[in-house]
């Protein structure tokens, strides 16, 4: 034993060296390795069953988050792109002025009221004893009212110049509740809409229709009816509801 000691003395020492080395390398850097490589996929997995729990509870993702966004974007492009199309040019006559805002509304509807019998009149168009306007209108509405009204003179005029035979009813407060609702939701589109019942031939029906959603003053048609009394006669008695539309494309849409 002693002789082969002797002969293999520095052999021995290299592999014992080695030896030595190898378990070194495996404790210390093997072990290093292996530990962090273990800790990433433990970290991995929580991460994944994080996002896992949150796709169930409905968090979105970063990826649908920037798909959301670039929706959205387009979105708002299309909107301002539509906003001309959808726009009503209300008259001068039914801006709110800076002051005496009551008593010019006040006046403005007794001067509409008889412009537009007059109108009638001379059309031979039958026209209701009112404008059916509230009989109360606070400062704080004058603005509202005063779209309203003008929504109003865009459907009358609609049906003196179609040559239509009578106006029945007009509602100028028509849906006001639901109009309210929705204006509280959303900020980017505010809406007035007005209800009129009319009667005339097919044609004068369909002319008020169309002259409704003319570009510059365009009325949104929410509501149409149509329907024929007497088989006999050329008559058609229609029932129409519209809204102004008032579309801020800057402004934002909520969530009901």
């Amino acid at each position: 034993m002693e002789y082969f000691w002797k002969e293999n003395k520095r052999y021995l020492i290299a592999v014992g060296a080695g030896l030595a080395f190898l378990i070194l390398y495996q404790a210390l850097v093997l072990g290093r390795i292996r530990g962090a490589a273990d800790l990433a996929e433990r970290t991995r997995k929580t991460k994944q069953s994080d996002l896992e729990r949150k796709m169930a509870q409905g968090v979105p993702t970063e990826e649908s988050l920037q798909v959301a966004r670039r929706d959205r974007d387009l979105t708002r492009k299309m909107l301002a792109a539509m906003a001309p199309e959808t726009a009503f040019a209300v008259p001068d006559r039914f801006q709110k002025p800076k002051s005496q805002v009551k008593a010019y509304y006040d006046d403005l509807l007794i001067k509409l009221t008889d412009e537009l019998r007059d109108k009638a009149t001379n059309g031979r168009l039958a026209f209701p004893p009112t404008l059916g306007m509230p009989d109360t209108v606070t400062d704080d509405a004058v603005s509202e009212m005063l779209l309203r009204l003008a929504v109003v003179d865009r459907l009358a005029t609609l049906c003196i110049d179609a040559e239509c035979e009578k106006i029945e009813t007009i509602n100028p407060m028509h849906g006001a509740d639901q109009d309210d609702r929705s204006s509280k939701k959303s900020r980017f589109l505010t809406k007035y809409s007005v209800f009129i019942r009319f009667q005339g031939k097919v044609d004068s029906v369909f002319r008020v229709i169309h002259g409704a959603q003319k570009k510059g003053s365009y009325l949104a048609v929410t509501q149409f009816e149509m329907s024929r009394p007497d088989a006999t006669k050329d008559v058609f008695e229609a029932t129409l509801a519209v809204a102004l539309l008032k579309v801020d494309d800057k402004g934002a849409l909520d969530a009901p």
